[in-house]
């Protein structure tokens, strides 16, 4: 079963690499304080996209949206 906390601390390679094996959509919200993306609004939100916060290529946070 498909759990966003099995992201948490990986390095980003590694969690583009699960996401990809997981069949879900990767999405960097934040890197390093810099925000790329907004979470998802209500109306938008998926079963198949992961959001993560990176911080020094580390992912820090991780949902699934």
């Amino acid at each position: 079963m498909l759990n966003a906390q099995d992201f948490i601390t990986l390095p980003k390679k590694d969690a583009q690499s699960l996401a990809e094996q997981l069949n879900l959509i990767f999405r960097l919200v934040r890197v390093d304080g810099r925000i790329l993306f907004g979470y998802p609004t209500e109306d938008d939100k998926r079963e198949d996209r992961i959001c993560v916060e990176i911080e020094n290529n580390k992912v820090v946070s991780a949902s699934i949206q």
